[in-house]
């Protein structure tokens, strides 16, 4: 072997060495983060009858309003409760601001979640690492949505005394809510559904086949390491060619560079190895199926009956319009509002993905009326109305 080649290895080994090290610097620094909203959900802890213990955060409004239920807001797959804090004047606060309390929670495999038992504190040491962690990644949405949803239900009405909450969820965590509501016994317990960007049905498109191609690859990778650990020092500084995989997530023009910085250190975690096959069947069918292939979600939208709001946006290539129009459609609520949210519609601009909560222009454009469909839906608000003699609004343009 020439000299050039033995230094060429000798570099290629010292870069492999680093950036491990700087992977596992950046993995344990969010239980040591500098603000609490960058930190992981520790308030407190749902526990799930499969044996997940669940990380919980509230945000307490200045003046609590009696007649407002409590918010839960769910992040979405390979994210985790900081999705929804590391923008400035963010939507827990501006719900809190509104009279709500409000639980940000860490679903299964994310944040400070993690299993009961030996196993569990095994894993919570190797999630400070980049290593994956033991038998922890197997699960799937149908398993949240039947086992962390109704977990939370039950810690948020033993914490704050309601039976029913108002569940906001982006991306999967909108998705798992339609799974919910169509095989629960007691859908009574949502009693209002606000979805960003979680759609059950995807229709053919070029970024459909392209995010079917990543899918698979991250499936590949994710054997071999945490891709949620393994790139946090993207927060620090990002290769050319990434721009490719973060469009999927949001547009540069409507996201500051610190959110960003901020998604690569705080919130990306590992997707999970059941979830991502439950989503190469989604992407490649066109249809949100259970894990076992036994159910079709996507045929059953008319089981949904909460009063849900849609949220849209114009350039949303993970949830596009045409898939958010089919799976609205089919919804069988008899209250159900659709909001889009792009230049078309007299915005500042096309909403991505995660711009519908990461946009430097969404505290302005999309929380507040969010917070005002939510408003007049709440059991003890002066505008509110019974559920069977709400008119069934057009769709919003």
């Amino acid at each position: 072997m020439s000299e050039g080649s033995r230094a060429g290895r000798r570099l290629a080994l010292g870069t492999i060495c680093w950036w491990t090290l700087l992977a596992a610097g950046c993995a344990s620094m969010r239980s040591r983060a500098p603000h609490p909203d960058l930190r992981p959900c520790t308030d407190g802890y749902a526990f799930t009858s499969d044996g997940w213990t669940l990380g919980i955060r509230r945000f307490d409004p200045a003046r609590p309003d009696p007649g407002k239920l409590p918010v839960v807001l769910c992040h979405g797959l390979g994210l985790n409760g900081t999705f929804w804090t590391i923008t400035g004047n963010h939507l827990p606060d501006q719900l809190a601001a509104r009279g709500y309390t409000v639980y940000v929670v860490d679903m299964r495999g994310s944040g400070a979640s993690h299993r009961v038992g030996t196993l569990g504190r095994v894993n919570r040491v190797l999630r400070e690492t980049p290593l994956n962690e033991l038998r922890e990644s197997h699960w799937t949405m149908d398993e949240q949505a039947t086992h962390d949803v109704p977990a939370i239900l039950d810690y948020v009405q033993k914490d704050s005394g309601a039976d029913r909450v108002n569940w906001v969820g982006h991306s999967l965590g909108g998705m798992l809510m339609i799974a919910h509501l169509e095989t629960t016994l007691h859908p009574e317990r949502i009693a209002n559904f606000v979805d960003l960007g979680g759609v059950a049905v995807v229709a053919p498109s070029e970024s459909r086949t392209q995010m079917l191609h990543a899918n698979r690859a991250l499936r590949a990778l994710l054997s071999l390491v945490s891709t949620g650990r393994i790139a946090r020092p993207l927060m620090l500084a990002r290769f050319p060619g990434l721009e490719r995989i973060d469009q999927f997530y949001y547009t540069t023009a409507n996201v500051d560079a610190a959110t960003i910085s901020r998604f690569y250190g705080y919130t990306l975690e590992n997707p999970g190895k059941g979830a991502l096959r439950q989503l190469d069947s989604y992407l490649d069918t066109g249809h949100m199926h259970s894990a076992d292939g036994r159910l079709d979600y996507a045929e059953h939208l008319d089981r949904v009956q909460a009063p849900t709001l849609f949220i849209a946006g114009e350039k949303d290539t993970m949830a596009d319009i045409p898939s958010t129009l089919i799976t609205f459609q089919g919804l069988g609520s008899p209250d159900k509002t659709l909001m889009r949210f792009g230049r078309r519609d007299g915005h500042v601009d096309d909403y991505g993905h995660c711009d519908l909560v990461w946009s430097r222009h969404a505290p302005r454009e999309i929380f507040p009326p969010l917070i005002d469909w939510l408003d007049r839906r709440q059991p003890g608000s002066a505008t509110s109305y019974g559920w069977h003699d709400r008119p069934l609004p057009s769709l919003q343009r």
